[in-house]
């Protein structure tokens, strides 16, 4: 090892110290509740697997809804020395509808149909000869929210001696994380009513109080008529607190006010921008309310960090800080912070016969050519992209954009809501921080999208080390080209079908005390990335697949937990 790298990781053990939760455990989304995903500890050798359980009995139906891919966020495993914790499904799948061709149409069916699952949280203690042996299970009353591409995140995490766990209506159920026995259900309103949702997982400060989001929607009309959100705080002696998101985003638009959306093709001819530019139409904003997929961040004073869209229009997206009373400390819009779109990310060459995504020639440089705007940033409700609080104060959040092939932006504000910067990043991620005394380094998935006539997906698919202030560190390049799959006798059959290599499935990735990064991707291994940006090792999983964004986690032994096609794996030993 390198001077460098000796001396990053003494200042990573220093900073963490030996008795710090996070040396022992991955208590909440993230890890710690400034979601920096990082450990006191090293990882171990990716060689085997010291376990491997299914908690998604529905995977094959799953793949055929969503045409054969998987789009479903799936928890985060806790765990607390030889305790894990992690979700499982039971009930029954209820699949889409399909057309007179035989091919699902998820959104014209019962958008309720996967109220006929069970969430369950289940305990699991490792044992003397190496196996992991169920503890205790949960039956959760937790329902997702409706007709939502990629099914919603139902994420509890550990808080002190309990496990918070959502549930129903808003509230959340606080268990002994040891036996299971319900200590209490929190219920934040005065009725526990079906169409009020736990919205993204929930948030654990180091002084004990739990934060989560609530979203309510109309039964009949969900994303059609108003809703409206809460920030809910609970005390570790049970008590309750709240503000609502509309309220605590100060300076938003007002649920009734106008504003802008895109062009609509049927009244606008491509290419966009149209010529002469033209502002696009303006309609109900609706009320601010929380992605639904987001977990509020708590940094290191005390603020809480929350990511807000407007109900109607994702255009009109914000981060906001709280104080722990609940007060606003500031809110910053997403909207015309970036001015990359035309004529610098986008060819201002488009011709009426070109697709969407090519600007109109001559057009204004920079902005969005699908609003004639400059670019915003948007809270997407497909999206498990959550607020990570900096040491400095800062926050980053993963906005997506659309006009640079649906990449997004990571965007970063300083202690007081300042714009620092955005970095375009490959959407739908939670980045790790590697702590450094005063300075840190970011890591983020760095994915290319984009087909070519053929449907060959083009890439580049890299992981990404940023410096604090945005600047590329070194990127890893997947280079493997080959889809896998493991049989049940345990043999591989692989097939070269990925020229251009694979995208980094990862929405959180881990990284140990030495500044390994783990990730992984949708080739469906798990990548362990040296300091230096270079491969120390890797494991094939189970198989390759589309579209599961999911995170990664260490233990107290460095063990290693990654999920690929409804298995939970454990690598080391």
């Amino acid at each position: 090892m390198n001077r460098a790298g000796l001396s990053l990781m003494l200042v990573l053990a220093a900073a963490c110290g030996d008795n710090d939760d996070t040396c022992s455990s991955w208590r909440q989304w993230g890890n710690s509740a400034s979601h920096e995903g990082a450990s006191c500890v090293a990882g171990q050798p990716l060689g085997s697997a010291a376990a491997d359980m299914v908690f998604d009995p529905f995977i094959a139906q799953e793949e055929v809804d969503a045409g054969g891919d998987l789009v479903v966020h799936y928890q985060a495993p806790l765990v607390d020395g030889d305790m894990v914790y992690m979700m499982a499904k039971s009930g029954t799948y209820t699949p889409c509808v399909v057309d007179p061709d035989g091919n699902p149409e998820c959104f014209l069916s019962d958008p309720y149909r996967l109220n006929t699952e069970v969430w369950q949280e289940q305990a699991f203690e490792w044992q003397p000869d190496g196996t992991l042996a169920m503890k205790w299970s949960f039956d959760s009353d937790w329902k997702p929210e409706p007709n939502v591409g990629f099914e919603p995140m139902f994420q509890p995490a550990l808080a002190g001696d309990m496990i918070a766990i959502p549930g129903a209506g808003g509230t959340i159920w606080e268990l002994d994380r040891m036996t299971g026995a319900t200590v209490r259900q929190v219920q934040p309103f005065q009725t526990i009513d079906p169409d009020t949702y736990v919205a993204g997982g929930i948030a654990v400060a180091p002084d004990g109080t739990i934060y989560y989001s609530t979203l309510k929607l109309d039964h009949d009309n969900p994303y059609g008529m108003q809703a409206s959100g809460n920030l809910i705080a609970v005390a570790t002696d049970g008590s309750v607190g709240g503000v609502d998101y509309q309220s605590m985003v100060t300076g938003a638009p007002g649920p009734n006010d106008a504003c802008f959306y895109t062009y609509d093709p049927d009244l606008v001819s491509l290419p966009w921008p149209p010529k002469p530019l033209q502002l696009p139409p303006q309609y109900l904003c609706g009320a601010q309310r929380p992605g639904i997929n987001s977990t509020p961040a708590i940094g290191p004073d005390g603020t809480i960090f929350v990511a807000s869209r407007a109900h109607f229009d994702e255009l009109y997206s914000y981060v906001a800080a709280v104080n722990p009373d609940l007060s606003t400390k500031w809110t910053a819009s997403l909207r015309d912070r970036m001015h990359d779109g035309c004529g610098i990310t986008i060819p201002s060459d488009g011709t009426p016969t070109q697709h969407l995504g090519d600007c109109a020639v001559g057009a204004p440089i920079g902005l969005d050519p699908s609003t004639g705007l400059a670019p915003a940033g948007m809270v997407d409700d497909d999206s498990s992209a959550s607020p990570v609080a900096l040491p400095d104060g800062g926050v980053l959040y993963g906005s997506l954009t659309y006009y640079n092939g649906e990449r997004g932006h990571l965007m970063k504000f300083d202690a007081n809501g300042t714009f620092s910067g955005a970095f375009d990043f490959g959407w739908d991620d939670t980045p790790a921080i590697i702590s450094s005394g005063d300075d840190y380094k970011i890591i983020t998935k760095d994915n290319h999208y984009g087909e070519d006539q053929w449907g060959v997906d083009l890439g580049p698919y890299y992981i990404t080390q940023l410096d604090s202030s945005l600047n590329v560190d070194w990127k890893f390049l997947s280079t493997n080209t080959q889809s896998c799959q493991r049989a049940p006798d345990g043999t591989v059959a692989c097939m070269s079908d990925h020229p251009h290599g694979f995208e980094w499935c990862i929405n959180a990735p881990a990284v140990d005390r030495d500044g390994t990064v783990f990730v992984n991707s949708e080739d469906g291994t798990a990548y362990a990335i040296g300091p230096d940006g270079q491969l120390r090792d890797s494991l094939f999983l189970d198989k390759a697949e589309g579209a599961a964004y999911t995170p990664v986690v260490i233990d107290h032994t460095g063990r290693v937990f990654a999920i690929n096609n409804g298995h939970l794996v454990v690598l080391g030993q």
